[in-house]
């Protein structure tokens, strides 16, 4: 009973969450579109100037998109237990690309924050483990082919994640947690077609460190001081990953909508513990277009 009363609470709240996220967005996009007109009669002439003099300076694109994604997780780790669990997953992911004046203008930069909670059961449907994870990752890519439609960039970034998973039997050890920081390669190829714009990106980390206990090991043994070899080197001999990013971006009148496909796929094999978190998820969102313009440097005058 008190089981089938918390999972009403989180579909709930749940949906709630995604209400408020569905219309605060859609707010956003209306607020961005502001009528020149509108602005004009209610600057200046001198405020005019500036800005007509600002709209001189070089100017680069951002894209700022909220997303949530939800989807099925499979969950694996032996530190807790042999077997798999089976749930769902949601997460709330914020992603900002932006134009920059390196190499040319060909370099965009990505920053991508990122929170997810994730929930399973066993095979018999008796034990239920419970997954969050936080990540950070800031990097970009340098356009190499560019046409009218179609363009391929590649990169890579640096990104960090803590997350624990707990297991509502265990006694002795009901939970573990999980901090990975990785280098991580980077492809993406986007098309324009009309007022839809199709983006594919792939990501998988070939250099890193993470932390792992040693099969059996108790936290409260690393906390007496006993922390040798819980730190290793990652790389492909332990750590395997791929994210597979797959959006389409559509624009109706002045809204923009993403739907896509998101696939994370992370394991390791560190210490004689096995792990994995595989995951499958729809994704919604709305990406708010802007423009940045460049600083005009300040312009010593004293000896003038």
């Amino acid at each position: 009973m008190t089981r089938n009363k918390n999972k009403y609470i989180f579909r709930r709240y749940t949906y709630l969450l995604i209400g408020v996220f569905f219309f605060g967005n859609i707010w956003a996009q209306e607020n961005e579109y502001i009528n020149n007109d509108d602005l004009t009669n209610h600057t200046s002439a001198k405020e005019t100037s500036i800005l007509q003099n600002q709209c001189l300076l070089p100017t680069r694109h951002t894209l700022n998109t909220t997303m949530i994604a939800a989807g099925s997780a499979n969950m694996y780790d032996t530190y807790l237990s042999p077997l798999e669990y089976d749930g769902f997953s949601i997460r709330v992911i914020n992603e900002r690309m932006r134009d920059t004046f390196w190499f040319n203008g060909k370099f965009r930069k990505q920053q991508v924050m990122e929170a997810e909670f994730a929930s399973g059961q066993s095979p018999a449907r008796n034990v239920r483990e419970y997954w969050g994870k936080i990540r950070y990752q800031l990097g970009g890519h340098y356009l190499l082919h560019k046409q009218q439609t179609l363009q391929l960039s590649a990169g890579g970034y640096w990104d960090i994640t803590a997350a624990g998973l707990y297991n509502e039997r265990n006694g002795n050890n009901p939970a573990t947690g999980r901090i990975y920081t990785n280098l991580n390669l980077s492809v993406m190829a986007s098309y324009k077609w009309n007022k839809m714009a199709l983006r594919w990106q792939i990501d998988t980390p070939f250099a890193g460190m993470l932390f792992s206990p040693k099969y059996g090991q108790s936290y409260y043994e690393m906390s007496l001081g006993n922390t040798v070899g819980i730190v290793n080197f990652a790389s492909f001999h332990n750590q395997r990953a791929l994210r597979n990013f797959i959006t389409v971006d559509l624009a109706f009148s002045k809204y923009i909508l993403r739907l896509g496909y998101l696939g994370d796929w992370y394991q390791t094999k560190v210490n004689n513990i096995i792990t994995h978190h595989y995951t499958h998820s729809f994704v919604i969102g709305f990406p708010l277009e802007g423009i940045m313009k460049k600083k005009e440097k300040a312009r010593n005058s004293y000896w003038n």
